[in-house]
């Protein structure tokens, strides 16, 4: 597979909230699919689903413990993509802000 489909992918894998709120809870830490499911308020299944498209592209890594499976960040380089996500996101307001100030 080429660098950009791969590039793709795990930008793809990034573009739901629900993957973005688990990546935030997974950093610096290790939790079993239980917790994050309860921590989301969202069901089991699902997150099960969103976690296997993170394994899937390098984002996170799974581990069996017993019967409880425990996820954690693979590279914490993902929450830099997160934070220069948000120094865009803060930028483009700032632009809007001087736009609509000027208007």
């Amino acid at each position: 597979m080429d660098e950009c489909k791969l590039i793709s992918n795990i930008f793809k894998s990034l573009s739901h909230p629900i993957r973005l709120r688990i990546i935030k809870l997974l950093n610096g830490k290790k939790l079993s699919v239980l917790e994050i499911a309860e921590k989301l308020g969202t069901s089991q299944s699902s997150i099960s689903q969103h976690l296997k498209i993170l394994e899937e592209n390098g984002i996170i890594v799974k581990e069996k413990k017993g019967n409880v499976v425990y996820c954690k960040l693979k590279h914490n380089l993902v929450m830099e993509l997160l934070s220069d996500g948000k120094r865009i996101i803060s930028q483009e307001l700032k632009e809007v802000n001087n736009i609509i100030k000027e208007a």
